[in-house]
C-alpha cells in the first residue's frame, strides 16, 4: 500500500488531546492531527522522530497529520483510522489471502445485526464478515490490542460470534502496523471485556488472523510481509 500525500520529517513535542499533537517542522511548532484514539504512550514520546503528512490547500483545522513514528530503529504507522482498512482492502482485491479467495463481491462497511463491519465478502450464498483492527502496541515482540478500552470493539466481537453461530463465516484480522511482532494477544491489562469477548468469539468459530506490515518511509509504502498467530 502506498502512503499517500507529501510526507515531512518532524519532531514530536506533545499530545494535546486524543486528536491533536504539537510537532516541530523545520524549527516551527505546528499542530498535527492524530488519526488514532489509542494511548500510544510508548510511541509518542517527547523528541521522537516522526513523519507528518502535509495538508496545504485543504480546509482543515491542522496543516499536518501525524502518520509515522520512529521507534527502536523502525517506522511504526499510527494511522489506525485509515491504514489497516486500506491495506486489507488492497490485499483482498489482489487475492493475497487464500482464505478469502473465491468470493466474487467485496463490500466495505457492511451492516448486520446492530453493527457495521469493515468488510463483507459474498459469493453464491456464502457470506464472510470481517472486522479489521490496527495494532501499534508491541512489547518484547508481542503485539497487543487494544491500546485503550474499546466498547465498540467488544460489541463487534459479540456480534461476530452470533454471525458465526448462525452458520455464516466471520473473522477478525489484526493488522500490525510495524514489523517487530511475532504474535498478537488481547490486551487484558487494558480491556478485560475485549479479551474475554475475543476468546468467546474464537470458541464460537470466528476466525482470528494477524498480519505484520513493514513500513518503508523512504519508499512511502506499508506492506504485509507475513502472517503471525493470534494467541489467547
Amino acid at each position: 500500500m502506498r502512503i499517500e500525500g507529501e510526507l515531512v520529517e518532524a519532531k514530536f513535542i506533545k499530545r494535546l488531546n486524543r486528536f491533536v499533537a504539537s510537532v516541530e517542522v523545520d524549527g516551527v511548532q505546528e499542530l498535527a492531527h492524530v488519526p488514532n484514539t489509542g494511548r500510544l504512550k510508548e510511541l509518542l514520546e517527547e523528541g521522537a522522530s516522526v513523519m507528518v503528512r502535509k495538508y496545504d490547500g485543504m480546509e482543515r483545522k491542522t496543516r499536518f497529520g501525524l502518520i509515522l513514528v520512529r521507534k527502536n530503529g523502525i517506522w511504526v504507522s499510527i494511522d489506525s483510522a485509515n491504514a489497516p482498512n486500506r491495506i486489507m482492502h488492497e490485499a483482498l482485491i489482489q487475492g493475497k489471502f487464500e482464505k478469502f479467495r473465491g468470493y466474487g463481491e467485496i463490500r466495505r462497511e457492511v451492516t448486520l445485526l446492530n453493527s457495521r463491519f469493515d468488510f463483507g465478502l459474498f459469493s453464491e450464498g456464502n457470506e464472510f464478515y470481517i472486522e479489521v483492527k490496527g495494532v501499534t502496541l508491541v512489547e518484547n515482540r508481542q503485539g497487543f490490542f487494544p491500546d485503550a478500552p474499546t466498547k465498540r470493539g467488544t460489541r463487534h466481537l459479540e456480534e461476530l460470534a452470533k454471525i458465526s453461530l448462525s452458520g455464516k463465516k466471520a473473522g477478525v484480522v489484526f493488522i500490525v502496523q510495524r514489523e517487530d511482532a511475532d504474535v498478537v494477544r488481547p490486551n487484558a491489562r487494558t480491556d478485560k471485556d475485549f479479551a474475554n469477548a475475543l476468546k468467546a468469539a474464537a470458541e464460537a468459530g470466528v476466525d482470528l488472523m494477524a498480519y505484520v506490515c513493514k513500513v518503508d518511509a523512504e519508499q512511502r509504502r506499508m506492506d504485509i510481509v507475513r502472517e503471525i498467530p493470534v494467541v489467547l
